[in-house]
């Protein structure tokens, strides 16, 4: 008897199992030539194009519970439902050839009938495709499942065969692919060869932060240039892109000596929560990249969310993909890993004639400890350990004032950095057109004579670039106006800190604004990603109104080192 298998759309999609009347001695024994799958365990396969594999599903090696002799009536049947979580993976298929299209995908077959799944797949008119390598289904199971895995015919064009992994569990699925509209991994920054990368959050709770940081890396990523086409048909599989990806990103790549890509958990970014970074080198210029973030399943079956949410079950976790890329220009240069200003995680105005990566972030580094220590002087003269009530405000704190102070300083010692010639970002701000570039070239004459007349396009916002950087012409995503209100709500009115505001001269060559346009970095703060963050602004609600308040009060100050 076949199984109806009508609505599988999606991998929520449940049916209700009907079956022969027999007892279970007869049903529970495999055909020859048909193997049991194992709870929770994923089982290989090799498959040449053309034919099909058969595996049987027992209903007591699911759920352990044996319920023996016949089954005479469907309201039985339906009481003793419980759900299946199937799921494959499309680890291998067959290589192109000239025409270079890629291979049809596999199909899955569910029946109760070794013959409608195994023996004749065309008599079982319902199967579902895999998509980019995977597929899921979830089931209402009543007794023993008959599965068959079908391989589609290939030309003579193709080359190879198929390999597939497939898995059954009461949980949920060993495999699982999450394309939800948000991406799970963020594309920071990047320069003509290096660029950074981090997961979301991976816990919003105080008390869950040292557990998390403690941990091993939980995701591993897998980076593809976008003309590469070895993985084509399977960046929904997670041993697809294990064995075609040109980059892969985990901790044991850590400790390969040719790795392009280092891999580790940091708190950069606003709130200090943990999540994990990925640092790509010796990449292309002007290219394009696909990074796809894979969840690894954990060895004790049990995976959960940092965050506490629903239990996502023993197995792997593919996610959406996300795209960034390179530059072609050398004026901008990703900095991180600093050790005074470690929220730095962005290119900045750089030059690879004076300094690789790593020298110029220490030389960054080392002019912003220089300047804070001037600072530091200065609320020497503030008794910070007086009791409170003589303090200079009940709401905030020396260590508050220093804490934003080192925020805005190093934001604007270190301004975020987009290629001249590259950014099509309105909010960017031209600099320094009339310096040369690294290479001895200058902008055309046409385009620096209309920018020269801007003054402050002609340098850079600090003389520390110009002079010791000499990056030549770029452009500088400014820095958010709230890092400057920052600093004023929290230190002593009589250091004098004060901000400019937006309808006065200066401002907008000093400072930007969040969110003016979700497609775009509008204006730069630490962790501020590329990759748009839905809902990202609602992480500053107290601040942006007590700002409002501070801006108003204010007199006109470009802070401006």
């Amino acid at each position: 008897m076949r199984v109806g298998l009508s609505d599988l759309d999606s991998h929520t999609s449940t049916y209700e199992s009907e079956f022969f009347p027999l007892d279970r001695s007869i049903i529970g024994r495999a055909p020859v030539g048909v193997s049991a799958l194992t709870k929770n365990k994923a089982t290989p396969m090799d498959l040449p194009s053309g034919s099909t594999v058969c595996f049987l599903i027992q209903r007591e090696a699911m759920f352990g519970d044996s319920v023996g002799g016949r089954i005479t009536s469907q309201p039985n049947a339906e009481a003793r439902s419980k759900t299946l979580f199937l799921s494959a993976n499309t680890c291998q298929q067959p290589s192109p050839g000239v025409n270079k299209t890629s291979a049809p995908q596999l199909i899955l077959l569910v029946s109760n009938s070794s013959e409608s799944a195994c023996q004749n797949p065309s008599k079982n008119s319902e199967a579902k495709t895999f998509t980019e390598g995977a597929v899921t289904l979830s089931l209402n199971m009543t007794g023993d499942l008959f599965v068959g895995i079908s391989a589609p015919n290939v030309s003579t064009d193709f080359r190879g065969g198929y390999n597939f992994e497939i898995g059954a569990s009461p949980d949920d699925f060993l495999h699982r692919y999450e394309g939800e509209d948000r991406s799970e991994l963020l594309w920071m920054d990047s320069d003509s060869t290096s660029a950074i990368l981090a997961t979301r959050n991976l816990t919003e709770e105080e008390s869950e932060i040292k557990r998390v940081m403690d941990e091993p890396l939980p995701y591993e990523l897998y980076v593809s240039n976008v003309e590469a086409s070895s993985s084509v048909g399977l960046r929904h599989s997670y041993c697809g892109l294990r064995n075609t990806a040109q980059i892969r990103a985990s901790q044991s790549s850590n400790n390969e000596a040719n790795s392009p890509v280092k891999t580790a958990m940091t708190r950069r970014g606003p709130g200090g929560f943990p999540k994990q970074q990925f640092h790509f080198v010796s990449l292309n210029s002007s290219s394009k990249y696909t990074g796809i973030l894979v969840k690894k399943a954990r060895e004790d079956g049990l995976d959960k969310r940092q965050d506490k949410a629903a239990d996502l079950g023993p197995g792997s976790i593919v996610f959406r993909a996300t795209d960034f890329e390179t530059i072609s220009g050398s004026s901008c240069k990703i900095v991180t890993d600093l050790e005074f200003c470690n929220e730095i995680q962005y290119a900045v105005p750089g030059n690879d004639q004076r300094f690789n990566n790593t020298g110029l972030g220490k030389a960054y580094d080392d002019y912003a400890r220089k300047m804070y220590a001037n600072f530091e002087k200065v609320m020497m003269q503030i008794p910070c350990e007086a009791p409170r009530t003589s303090l200079y405000s009940l709401a905030r704190t020396c260590d508050d004032c220093k804490a934003a102070y080192k925020k805005w300083l190093c934001t604007v010692i270190m301004p975020r950095c987009e290629d001249f010639a590259a950014s099509s970002n309105r909010f960017a701000k031209a600099r320094n057109v009339g310096q040369a570039f690294p290479n001895g070239t200058k902008l055309a004459r046409d385009v620096r004579l209309s920018l020269e007349q801007d003054p402050a396009s002609n340098s850079s916002r600090n003389k520390f670039i110009d002079q010791e950087v000499q990056p030549g012409p770029y452009k500088e995503v400014l820095p958010c106006e709230d890092l400057c209100y920052e600093v004023v709500q929290s230190c002593p009115a009589k250091i004098g800190f004060k901000c400019p505001r937006p309808e006065f001269p200066g401002f907008e060559t000093s400072y930007g604004r969040r969110d003016q346009d979700p497609s775009t970095v509008s204006c730069n703060f630490a962790g501020e990603a590329r990759t748009p963050i839905n809902g990202g602004s609602a992480l500053l609600p107290e601040l942006r109104q007590a700002a409002g308040a501070a801006l108003m009060a204010t007199a006109v100050l470009v802070m401006w080192i």
